[in-house]
């Protein structure tokens, strides 16, 4: 069976979801997306991630062409027809068509339904490597379809070895990655920026659950000798849940093993999805 999305009100096979060439995502790259996955049937955090959606849309003074009843109705529908009990959702807004290459249009929304597989299991059990890369992304709080640094760099992380890549601004702050939050341990307190990124919502839920926890937390800016001097380190995202950083610019991190901050929240993650499934 062919994968049904949502195309402007219509359900189509993807073949047949179509997008004319005078859109502004394809001209200029100029829109908006989120993501998020649903298991057993019931999508996780859909409220929050909604909330970032519209948020998102109005930040670009786009106009999501549904309320948000409607849109969760979509989410329901797409799984339903796409007959798989897990997998995750794609939400994306262009920026419509343009008469002349540069000026907004109505925007198309297109919602897709994936299956979904975590990462290898060995980036959980070992850890992942991760590069300091210099960049800034434009208006880091909007969950833009601009991902040109992300996708060039990688296969430069490829040939280096590296997994992923964190973002290192013009003042010596680490921000974030490419599509991913991160939290650092130092000092028995798990810290996490909170200015310039996007406000990722598997980084609220960690930050939710450290407190049930009883886990010491921060949101405030992270310096680069923060970060390299780190006792622990966590990449984040909706595809990614915990995963523990234990290699930053080839260096270890702490001991070069996932450390007891990284292991209870990764050991809770699941129960904590569970509760909101």
């Amino acid at each position: 069976m062919l994968p049904i999305v949502y195309l402007n009100g219509a359900y189509l096979p993807r073949e047949a979801a179509q997008l004319n060439v005078a859109d502004l995502a394809i001209l200029r790259g100029f829109g908006i997306f989120d993501f998020f996955r649903y298991l057993n049937g019931k999508p996780h955090f859909i409220e929050d991630h909604l909330d970032r959606f519209y948020r998102s849309a109005a930040s670009l003074d786009l106009k999501i062409p549904v309320d948000r009843t409607e849109l969760k109705a979509v989410v329901m529908e797409l799984i339903r027809r796409n007959g798989k009990a897990d997998g995750g959702i794609r939400f994306v807004l262009t920026g419509g068509y343009s008469p002349d290459g540069y000026t907004p249009g109505t925007p198309n929304l297109v919602a897709m339904a994936y299956p979904f597989a975590w990462p290898p299991a060995e980036l959980y059990t070992q850890g992942c490597k991760v590069l300091i890369h210099p960049f800034e992304r434009q208006m880091p709080s909007v969950k833009s379809i601009d991902y040109l640094e992300g996708i060039r760099i990688q296969p430069m992380l490829r040939a280096q070895g590296y997994d992923y890549a964190l973002y290192l601004d013009r003042e010596g702050m680490v921000r974030e990655s490419d599509r991913s939050n991160y939290f650092i341990v130092k000092e028995n307190t798990l810290i996490t920026p909170a200015e310039a990124v996007l406000h990722g919502i598997t980084r609220l839920h960690l930050l939710r659950l450290a407190h049930h926890l009883s886990l010491p937390t921060e949101e405030r800016p992270v310096t680069l000798a923060e970060v390299l001097s780190a006792d622990e380190a966590i990449i984040c995202s909706s595809a990614k849940g915990a995963m523990p950083i234990t290699s930053i610019n080839g260096a270890p991190v702490g001991d070069g093993q996932p450390g007891p901050f990284t292991r209870q929240l990764m050991a809770a993650w699941p129960r904590y999805l569970a509760d909101f499934a």
